[in-house]
């Protein structure tokens, strides 16, 4: 399984994740690719931001963790960064 969070610009991820799902569902649904992979564990990016409402307010960014379980060939343990928003992945997991 997949572990997805959301991540704030500027601030490091810590805290609970959003979502649990099988790779295979990530990469249809969410358009999670190998290539999306990033090296840092603790990524902050750019500047924080006061985006969005409610309980989710100011994440943009999405990270998937990919785990020894999930591996492909092509895919690597570890940390994916999301083409997609948080917004838009909001939605998509409110759909299924």
């Amino acid at each position: 399984m997949a572990t997805i969070w959301f991540l704030q610009e500027g601030e490091i991820q810590k805290g609970p994740s959003i979502a649990t799902k099988p790779l295979d569902w990530c990469v249809i649904n969410l358009g999670l690719r190998p290539d999306n992979w990033i090296a840092k564990k603790n990524l902050a990016v750019g500047e924080k931001s006061e985006t969005g409402r409610g309980p989710y307010r100011g994440f943009r960014f999405v990270l998937v963790e990919v785990n020894q379980d999930d591996l492909r060939t092509g895919w690597k343990s570890g940390f994916h960064l999301l083409d997609r928003d948080a917004t838009e992945v909001r939605k998509v997991l409110a759909e299924n």
